[in-house]
């Protein structure tokens, strides 16, 4: 049976840890929760992670992230990723609470987001006004504005490429949502959704219950 690949990391002085091999010198924040078996490409997606929480941010069991993902959490934000899932290129832009299940997968581009521009920041002055104090801060810190909702993704959910997961949603159990696709409304488990405007095109099995594991271990062994 193949093993896990673990990777070697290394504690600075300054209690940031540092993943062999990377070429971004900062090192990850010391504020995350990283299971052992986590696999992380670079440090580099947490260069806009200003979390102040404990755990910031908590990745279990043999998750891995890939390409570059950046994490743009603020202060008060908190993420959370299951086990065994893959989030590869996308994007995390959190305010208050962002949670991806087990065996989630995120596509390069996709977008997962808690807060977004409200009304308020419809006129362009609005905007030119926060790009500019934007400008002024050091951090180069998100100009989020707006209410945060908390966004779930449920177990087995799939993102794919593009896909932008609004605040407030809530992925069901076993998900699909297609390429592109922009979501604004909770997703029942185990639809597939997609098209603009999103559109459910059809249900899947459940196949992945603790049932239907049950029920198929017993017909393999008879």
């Amino acid at each position: 049976m193949r093993e896990n690949i673990i990777q070697v990391k290394e504690v600075d002085k300054d209690g940031r840890t540092h993943v062999e091999g990377d070429w971004y010198s900062k090192g990850l924040p010391k504020n995350i929760v990283l299971s052992d078996t986590v696999y992380v490409e670079t440090s580099y997606g947490f260069s806009t992670f200003y979390s102040q929480d404990e755990k910031g941010l908590i990745i279990d069991q043999a998750s891995g992230c890939y390409q570059i993902v950046d994490f743009i959490v603020s202060e008060k934000g908190k993420v959370s990723i299951g086990k065994f899932s893959v989030i590869n290129g996308a994007t995390i832009v959190c305010n208050s609470s962002i949670t991806i299940g087990n065996h989630c997968m995120l596509a390069w581009s996709s977008v997962i987001t808690d807060t977004w521009f409200d009304i308020s920041t419809s006129p362009i002055e609005v905007r030119q006004e926060l790009l500019i104090n934007v400008s002024k801060n050091s951090l180069r810190s998100f100009p989020i504005t707006g209410k945060p909702m908390p966004v779930i993704l449920e177990d087995n959910c799939w993102v794919g490429f593009g896909a932008i997961i609004m605040p407030g949603v809530r992925l069901g159990r076993g998900s699909v949502v297609g390429c592109k696709t922009v979501i604004l409304e909770d997703v029942p488990p185990y639809a597939v959704i997609t098209g603009s405007p999103a559109k459910i095109v059809k249900f899947l099995n459940p196949d992945d219950t603790n049932e239907f594991k049950e029920k198929t271990l017993q017909e393999y062994l008879q």
